[in-house]
């Protein structure tokens, strides 16, 4: 049986410490890997590990890494051009980050190491990022770093709460794939059903569902939604599979999943009629 994930406490947040530096190195054979020096043993660790393997010094992390590699899914590439803007003659596969350079959101090429999974990260296991965001937030909560402040702690599990509640729903996820390819195929609240015959279909759906009496037709009216999701969610592991995706297409496969879900969730709520 899976249990629902735990969410730290938000309390108000205190200055980040340590570290106020942090290294990214990669090499011509792996330009994708990229490592850092953990600021406590100087231990080489690779983004986005934290707290550290060694020495268990929790680390902050940059923003604008995708939620895939926060629960080690992908790795982390650095952008072409903050690369280029960082790198010098003297050492052409060091780059240093300086801490207010952690808030920057141009650091990482997201598209690209969506690109290099199945489906742009839209195939996952959900069982397995499950299980990694478990352990991820075994590894940060604040009972094991007594010593550090609890803020830093709770932004990190932050973080990974994010990634799992974003990453493990369908919807959710090639919404996020979108925006990382192309912001403004972003869906929003406004977005409707450009199919007449679907839109139609989705409303016949819904009177049927405020005119069953029983729970054995809601029942019926769910296993028929059902197989409408898993083929709206096959359509969009095809489409964003394919080379190049087609992204606008996968947009308006993303709406229709979100009537498609919404008529789950009415369902999920139906309460016999009382007379």
């Amino acid at each position: 049986m899976l249990y629902p994930l735990r969410l730290h406490p938000i309390s108000r947040k205190l200055p980040l410490k340590p570290p106020m530096k942090i290294s990214f190195r990669w090499t011509s054979t792996n330009p994708s890997t990229l490592l850092r020096r953990c600021p406590s043993c100087q231990s080489p660790i690779s983004l986005p590990s934290s707290p550290c393997p060694k020495c268990s010094t929790l680390i902050p992390l940059p923003n604008g890494l995708s939620l895939h590699s926060l629960l080690f899914l992908s790795q982390p590439i650095l952008s072409t051009s903050y690369r280029s803007s960082q790198t010098s003659d003297e050492k052409p596969q060091e780059i240093v980050i300086e801490e207010p350079d952690l808030k920057q959101e141009n650091i990482f090429d997201l598209p690209s190491e969506l690109s290099s999974l199945p489906a742009r990260g839209f195939i996952l296991d959900v069982r397995d990022i499950r299980n990694r965001a478990l352990e991820r937030q075994k590894q940060l909560h604040p009972d094991k770093h007594p010593s550090v402040t609890g803020s830093l702690s709770i932004d990190l599990s932050g973080k990974v709460n994010k990634a799992y509640e974003i990453l493990s729903d369908p919807l959710k996820r090639v919404e996020y794939i979108l925006s990382v390819h192309h912001p403004d195929l972003a869906t929003a609240e406004t977005d409707q059903l450009t199919d007449p015959g679907l839109l139609s279909e989705i409303m016949e759906a819904r009177e049927s569902l405020h005119e069953a009496t029983t729970a054995e037709q809601v029942e019926k009216i769910r296993e028929e939604n059902h197989l409408k999701v898993t083929t709206t969610i096959r359509s969009i592991e095809e489409t964003l599979s394919s080379d190049p995706p087609d992204l606008g297409a996968a947009k308006i496969l993303a709406v229709q999943l979100k009537y498609w879900q919404g008529l789950e969730n009415a369902a999920k709520e139906w309460e016999s009629p009382r007379f």
